[in-house]
């Protein structure tokens, strides 16, 4: 039985059939897309209105009002979704184009409302990402979600099949792969250009302490409750738990992205990131974690509790990746023969709330090698195409572009981070966060791990890759109510 997505699809390809058996032409296709969007704009709704949408997520899109155009802000904060809408409405008023955003604090009212939303663009903190992710692709629409993919490796499980058997474009904000640097190391890297890699570096920084327990009086335009969706709902209301009440301040960097079950540090955070330019340069999964970290300051009533410092080795294909708070922020890929290639992101300040980007002597900048001919003309490297299984090397040079483009033409692998990959990515970040917890007390903690059956052996780790759950808050009646067997969903599909 084709689910809704293919009913969608062919009903639209029927369509076109009947238009050029009649011999009449209502749209053209540019050559830009190929899908039924081709000359039409794609309508998207934001969930989540803070500091990665406000400073980067939608100003992403609203650059591209000649292919999409967005039509609805929602947030469980009543006046960021207000503060959201009059910054998109003055922005298409200044294009010349007067246009009405609706406003909505819960999801699953506006899609149910608004069958005219194509794609949706998740801006919302880790912890609530499976469960609003799964929901989106239930209901057949195309998305953009945030990096981390997850907050558990069964949860990010869950949204890459989905969206593989809906046949759904997702595009993840892991944006350094759209970066000139990043790609260029990666393709070397991938090409062989230093032979058998024997181990990388990767620094991500550090998390600091602060935040604070004291209970204050939830604010009556914010549903606190939803907010806390599928972790504990009995914990007491601060806005360092949460985010900065004044609009002022909505660029500002959330308490949640320290503090455990909403986020797990720079591991997932920044690892996100990097690890992401790690796994994609590598081409593997890791097989094994080992390795520690410091925790946070809790005295007082100091709030926040992820880790600081840390050091953590990973096999991956029998390369050493080691990650460390003491190496430069970046990815280092280091040859057999000693040879390197680096990458970071050099100057580039994403958000106002990222600390000031500083190369001090020493440092390395945006790309660099140890020796200057590696990073010679691609002389000997087909462009854009990877020599392991001619494999072809997605590029983008726009992140926002790419999964606009997407999505006109219905095209999940056009993406230059698709859901699967992206899964995959999160689990190796993921893994170090439970080798990290593992090692509580002890010296050092280690895990192993079967990609292929997403298990570690290990029952006390194995815990920690289930999907959180509250009332409803759960993935299981997502699943089941569009159809699917909530046990299989959460292993690699057959």
């Amino acid at each position: 039985m084709a689910n809704t997505h293919e009913r969608e699809s062919m009903d639209r390809r029927g369509f076109l059939k009947g238009v050029i058996a009649s011999g009449a032409a209502p749209m053209l296709f540019n050559g830009c897309a190929t899908g039924f969007f081709a000359n039409s704009r794609v309508n998207v709704a934001v969930v989540g209105y803070g500091r990665i949408a406000h400073t980067m997520d939608v100003p992403g899109v609203l650059r591209l009002s000649d292919r999409c155009v967005v039509t609805a802000i929602c947030d469980v904060d009543a006046r960021r979704a207000e503060y959201g809408k009059s910054v998109v409405e003055r922005h298409y008023l200044g294009e010349g184009e007067r246009r009405e955003v609706s406003v909505w604090s819960d999801y699953r009212e506006m899609l149910a409302a608004d069958p005219s939303i194509d794609a949706v663009m998740l801006c919302i903190p880790d912890h609530q990402h499976a469960v609003a992710a799964s929901y989106c692709l239930a209901a057949g629409k195309h998305i953009f979600l945030q990096k981390p993919f997850a907050q558990t490796i069964q949860e990010g499980r869950v949204i890459a099949n989905l969206a593989t058997d809906k046949g759904l474009v997702v595009q993840v904000g892991a944006w350094q792969r759209s970066r000139p640097q990043f790609r260029q190391v990666v393709q070397l890297v991938r090409n062989g250009r230093l032979g058998r890699i024997a181990r990388v570096e990767v620094g991500l920084g550090c998390d600091k302490s602060g935040g604070s327990r004291k209970p204050e009086k939830v604010p009556s335009t914010f549903d606190y409750d939803a907010w806390l969706g599928p972790t504990d709902g009995t914990v007491p209301y601060n806005w360092t738990r949460c985010h900065n009440q004044d609009l002022r301040r909505i660029g500002d960097r959330p308490g949640w992205i320290q503090l455990a079950p909403y986020g797990w540090g720079m591991i997932t955070n920044w690892g996100a990131h990097h690890l992401d330019i790690t796994a994609w340069g590598l081409g593997c999964d890791p097989s094994a974690v080992r390795g520690k970290c410091e925790w946070m300051d809790q005295s007082g009533d100091k709030l926040w509790n992820v880790h600081t410092t840390y050091d953590l080795h990973y096999d991956c294909g029998g390369a050493d990746v080691h990650v460390s708070n003491k190496f430069q922020m970046g990815v280092k890929f280091i040859g057999e023969n000693g040879d390197w290639l680096w990458c970071t992101r050099g100057a580039v300040k994403v958000t106002p709330s990222d600390p000031d980007p500083v190369v001090t002597p020493g440092m390395l900048g945006p790309i660099a090698a140890s020796k200057p001919n590696l990073l010679d003309p691609l002389t000997e490297v087909k462009v854009d195409v990877l020599s392991r299984g001619r494999e072809k090397f997605l590029t983008a040079n726009d992140h926002f572009e790419n999964w606009i483009e997407a999505v006109r033409r219905e095209d999940p692998g056009y993406t230059v981070s698709n859901a699967e990959e992206a899964h995959r990515s999160t689990a190796f970040c993921s893994l170090g966060r439970m080798c990290m917890e593992l090692s509580r007390g002890r010296e050092e903690g280690s895990l192993r791990w079967d990609a292929a059956k997403e298990t570690t052996g290990d029952a006390a780790a194995d815990k920690m890759l289930v999907p959180f759950a509250r009332g409803k808050y759960d993935l299981k009646p997502i699943l089941e109510k569009a159809g699917y067997d909530y046990a299989k969903m959460v292993k690699p599909l057959a």
